[in-house]
């Protein structure tokens, strides 16, 4: 009994460092495009962050920041005004180029085309 205490304890350790990494994510996704600044303000190493971000999700933290920074770059070019130019420095992108790759790569159409798809 007093075993499988300990083991529920350290389960939920560890999805309170995924739930705690999460949110870290959905506030830091535009300016932390990496998993590293995630795992120092978790105090842990890269790579303890993915293995849990596996057990509990099936994805890596780094596929759940791009995920949340292809849906902000969806609705931004769907729902805004904003130019094509102006919204990848304000998801984080140094360049034009970087960004555009990036959705073509993960929508698989180019960001102005996509703006001209019809919902």
């Amino acid at each position: 009994m007093k075993c499988r205490f300990i083991l529920e304890l350290q389960e939920k350790s560890k999805l309170d460092i995924v739930r705690r990494s999460n949110a870290f994510l959905e506030v830091h996704y535009k300016t932390k495009h990496g998993v590293a600044a995630n795992a120092q303000m978790l105090n842990k190493f890269s790579k303890t962050i993915s293995n849990l971000f596996l057990q509990f999700n099936q994805k890596t933290p780094l596929q759940i920041i791009q995920q949340r920074i292809l849906l902000e770059a969806r609705r931004l070019l769907h729902y805004t005004d904003r130019t094509i130019k102006d919204i990848p420095y304000e998801l984080g992108f140094e360049d034009i180029q970087t960004f555009s790759r990036f959705f073509k790569n993960k929508q698989g159409k180019p960001p102005k085309e996509f703006r001209n798809t019809p919902l």
